[in-house]
């Protein structure tokens, strides 16, 4: 069962000062390193979806497959269509959807929802103590669904489809690193840009 990952990264991230894909999370790893790392282990083909900073952020991680959402600005799920298109073109059977400024998430929770998915035409979301977090999971048919609907906001879409809410033993479903104070308060500095990728060894 094919299952790709999209990361959203593609928003102006006004309250950071750095675009969120950009910044430092663990070790050396940026938000976005850092994510698409936990869904490769969790078995997951990962894409991430960008639009302001695109430049910046294809310099910072060289390699991986970044798609560009020309819409960007117009509305959220302007750049969500953008992944679902790349994912269902990829041939996913499995799609799900995460926000880069989310990256405490465990890669077990990945393995558990994507065992709870099975072959179901279904979409789940992760909760933690009775909050909905991310991501959002889903069968190729509901992301077919997802891409379809009408609206602007993920969430408010969200609510006019089925969505399965599974409890998940992580609180990482619900942090939502998307302003300084919430970095300074986990890290203890101010916001602050992952290091640049080491240049490629001469052969």
């Amino acid at each position: 069962m094919k299952a790709v990952a999209i990361i959203l990264a593609a928003g102006e991230a006004r309250r950071m000062a750095h675009p969120k894909a950009l910044i430092l999370h663990e070790g050396d790893k940026s938000f976005l390193q850092s994510l698409a790392s936990t869904f490769v282990k969790a078995g997951c083909q990962v894409l991430g979806v960008v639009g302001k900073d695109a430049e910046a952020i294809r310099k910072q991680h060289p390699g991986m497959d970044l798609r560009e959402s020309e819409q960007w600005r117009d509305s959220q799920m302007a750049s969500v269509k953008t992944g679902l298109d790349a994912a269902l073109a990829e041939g996913a059977e499995v799609v799900v959807l995460h926000p880069v400024d989310m990256p405490a998430l465990r890669t077990n929770t990945v393995k558990s929802m994507l065992k709870l998915m099975g072959d179901a035409e279904e979409m789940l979301r992760p909760e933690f103590e009775g909050a909905p977090g991310w991501p959002v999971m889903m069968s190729r048919g509901m992301a077919e669904r997802l891409r379809a609907a009408d609206g602007e906001q993920l969430e408010v879409v969200l609510k006019s489809l089925r969505v399965r809410r599974v409890p998940m033993k992580d609180p990482g479903v619900l942090v939502n690193i998307n302003a300084p104070e919430t970095y300074a308060r986990l890290f203890g500095s101010a916001p602050q840009l992952a290091p640049p990728p080491a240049p490629p060894k001469r052969k």
